[in-house]
């Protein structure tokens, strides 16, 4: 099964800090060691240790129009997609604790974030929305 990427995009609130920003790229970049897999759950090999295979971040310096005010992206890579529903939590009884945390950390202080997952070559056939 192909990895997933899960790309996050944020556009911050007029009056987040630059101090604020970097306080919240430090934090999302510590995700990748303090979200931990699960124990006797399917797909979780190693239990306690990290599963995010890899984030790689950094600041909009796209000269094609438009940003649109977005600034920072993130992409981080997933094993599978359980790894994945793990992390974004969709589920209140199947949700990282420490992905949790970060939410509730940068909740307040954007303004939109945009988020698309892929698996390489995976190609669906549905439309917006479909399953």
């Amino acid at each position: 099964m192909a990895p997933v990427t899960h790309v996050v995009i944020f556009q911050y609130k007029s009056d987040t800090s630059i101090a604020q920003k970097e306080d919240i790229a430090k934090a999302f970049l510590a995700l990748q060691q303090n979200c931990l897999a699960l124990s006797d759950t399917p797909g979780f090999d190693y239990p306690g240790t990290p599963y995010i295979q890899s984030i790689i971040a950094g600041s909009n310096d796209s000269l094609e129009p438009p940003a649109d005010g977005y600034e920072h992206t993130y992409i981080v890579t997933f094993a599978s997609p359980i790894h994945r529903d793990y992390y974004v939590g969709l589920d209140p009884k199947f949700a990282d604790p420490a992905h949790a945390a970060f939410k509730e950390l940068v909740g307040s202080l954007l303004e939109k974030v945009v988020v698309t997952d892929f698996r390489n070559g995976v190609w669906a056939n549905k439309g917006p929305g479909e399953k």
